[in-house]
Formats: C-alpha cells, sequence, structure tokens
C-alpha cells in the first residue's frame, strides 16, 4: 500500500471570500516561515515564494462566459507562473476548450462495457472534479495541499469511477522554480476499469495562450518541445524520455517548464504525446499498451515540475532531477 508521508499543518492560512477567476497576477498571502507563501480561498490554493507567485489550483468549477456548460471543469493547476512572472499554461484555450493547464484525465477507457472519454468533456461521457481540500503542507523547505478529485463516468448515469488524490508540493528555491505532484487513482467500483491503448491520456500540460496559432488575440509564435534525448518538435512524439519540456516565447522573453516522470512510474520512461500543432504534450503510459484497473486498485504516479525563463537549459533540467532533491 502507499504510505502517508508526514506533515504539518500550515501555521497561518489567510481564508478569504472571493468569487469569480483569480486574475494572473499575485493577491493577498499569508506568511510562512520561509520565503514560500500559501493563500487559500473559496475558488483557488496558491503558492507563491516571495512576492513572485508560482502556482494555482482550482477548488471550484471553473467556465468562461459564453462557453458551453459542459466544458465546465475543477481540480486543475492553472496559472502557472516562471521566475520572470509570465504564465507558462493555458486553460480553456482556443480550439481545444477541454484542456486545462497541468490536468489529469484518461482518455480511450472501457467501463461497464461502454465507451468513456475523461479528457474530452465535451463528449460529455464523463468528468473530472475538484471534491475536497484534504490538506495543506508545510515541511522541509516545501509548501502544499492535498485535494481530493473524482472521475465520473456519465453513461449512462453518472458514477465515480476513479477517487484521486492529488499531493502538490513547491519547494523553497528559485531561478528555476521547481514542484512535485503525486497523483493517487482508486478504482473505488466494484467494476474493472479498461485503460486501453492511445495516442495520449494519462497526465496533460497545455501551453501558454501566447504559442496558440488559434487565439489570434495573443499568439506570438508556435511552442518549442525539448526532451532529454535531445528531441524536438515531431521527433519527440511518442518516444520514452527521462523530461519533457514545452517552451516559446512570451511578452516579457522566452519561458517554459518541464516535466520528469518519478523513475518509480508505471512503465517509466513513460512515453510522452507531443502535439505537431499546438501547444501541449501528455505524458502517457498508454501508448504502447494499455492495462486495467481492478476494483480497489490504485494508479499512482509522480512527477516533478522544473519552470523556467528563458530556453531550457538540459543540464540544469538534470541536475534538478529526482534524487538531487527531497522527494
Amino acid at each position: 500500500m502507499i504510505h502517508r508521508l508526514p506533515v504539518f499543518l500550515c501555521s497561518l492560512i489567510f481564508l478569504l471570500a472571493s468569487c469569480g477567476r483569480a486574475p494572473e497576477n499575485q493577491a493577498g498571502k499569508a506568511d510562512l516561515k520561509n520565503d514560500l507563501r500559501l493563500e487559500q480561498t473559496e475558488d483557488y490554493v496558491r503558492i507563491a515564494h516571495g512576492d513572485q507567485p508560482v502556482l494555482n489550483y482550482w477548488l471550484t468549477p471553473q467556465l468562461p462566459t459564453d462557453t458551453e456548460e459542459h466544458y465546465t471543469r475543477s481540480g486543475f493547476i492553472h496559472p502557472v507562473w516562471n521566475p520572470g512572472g509570465a504564465v507558462v499554461t493555458d486553460d480553456f484555450p482556443r480550439g481545444h476548450t477541454h484542456q486545462h493547464g497541468f490536468f489529469t484525465a484518461w482518455t480511450n477507457t472501457t467501463f461497464r462495457d461502454s465507451f468513456v472519454d475523461f479528457w474530452n468533456t465535451h463528449k460529455e461521457l464523463a468528468t473530472v472534479k475538484h471534491v475536497q481540500l484534504l490538506e495543506t503542507t508545510q515541511q522541509d523547505g516545501t509548501v502544499g495541499f492535498k485535494a481530493r478529485l473524482v472521475h465520473q463516468s456519465l453513461v449512462p448515469q453518472e458514477v465515480t469511477v476513479l477517487r484521486e488524490d492529488l499531493t502538490v508540493r513547491v519547494h523553497d528555491r528559485t531561478a528555476p522554480f521547481v514542484w512535485d505532484v503525486r497523483s493517487e487513482q482508486t478504482n473505488v467500483t466494484e467494476d474493472t476499469l479498461f485503460l486501453n491503448k492511445h495516442l495520449y491520456g494519462g497526465l496533460g500540460l497545455r501551453g501558454s495562450k501566447y504559442w496558440n496559432a488559434a487565439d489570434s488575440a495573443y499568439f506570438l509564435s508556435p511552442a518549442n518541445f525539448l526532451t532529454s534525448d535531445g528531441l524536438t518538435g515531431a521527433a519527440a512524439n511518442h518516444t520514452r524520455p527521462e523530461w519533457t519540456a514545452i517552451y516559446g516565447e512570451l511578452p516579457n522573453g522566452d519561458g517554459g517548464l518541464a516535466i520528469l516522470p518519478h523513475p518509480e512510474n508505471f512503465r517509466w520512461p513513460v512515453p510522452v504525446r507531443t502535439h505537431p500543432t499546438m501547444p501541449y504534450f501528455s505524458v502517457s503510459p498508454v501508448v504502447t499498451e494499455g492495462f486495467l484497473l481492478a476494483p480497489g486498485q490504485t494508479y499512482l504516479s509522480r512527477y516533478r515540475v522544473v519552470v523556467f525563463a528563458g530556453k531550457p537549459d538540459p543540464a540544469s533540467i538534470d541536475a534538478l532531477g529526482w534524487g538531487e532533491l527531497a522527494d
């Protein structure tokens, strides 16, 4: 079984009344012992390093004005800021409204003899949502939180298939920012969930609106990809690198992030899907072969996220791998 990490409740949390979507700049904060700060409102949890925001997690359902209701989503991380203050993720992007910053979802699954797609919510077959903030934590130079999500099938009726406990910890460091994510997805039904072979699915990362050619109001240039094997663009697609970076032009200079799956993850090095024309990629163990989750079985995955200003420096990313920092 998966053991619990020892944690301490953050000593100070400001509970603020808030409504609507949070802006992409910083808001009020609660001071902690180190330079990390955690802010909690009824809508989101946000972590900052000093005066610089690092990441934002949505507790309440989000839906932009004039957007179809089936795109409603909570339980994802956006914005993600780099040390230069630029936002390197996007949510509800033009052209692919169902993608949301740093998010988890499966695409091609079978449950109770029905096809269920948790990723493409516009198909109205399934959805993923936040249900509970379990704790906020401060430990060993990190600040973070643990949230519970549910992955629900909507066909032929609504049923919670997976319960996901998502733990996020931000390290007390800058240039680059570093944070870790632990996802535990448990089948809480009495039936097997089949996760079928597919091009993508599992972890999704949507890059900045400034890299989205479909968004003419903000587009600057296409996203770039780079892997630990030195592969770029289409050449990186469906390879099995130790890390994958997405980056590109932003209003204040280049920036991006890299995702490093943990070496103990299922099927590590895990295949990646780098999209040929859009700024997103997926870290997906089902690219080569499907698998199943029996009743009560848990799929555990862990990721380190390195968020940088400028272009990716492979040596620096390698140096921040698992084992180099407390995990």
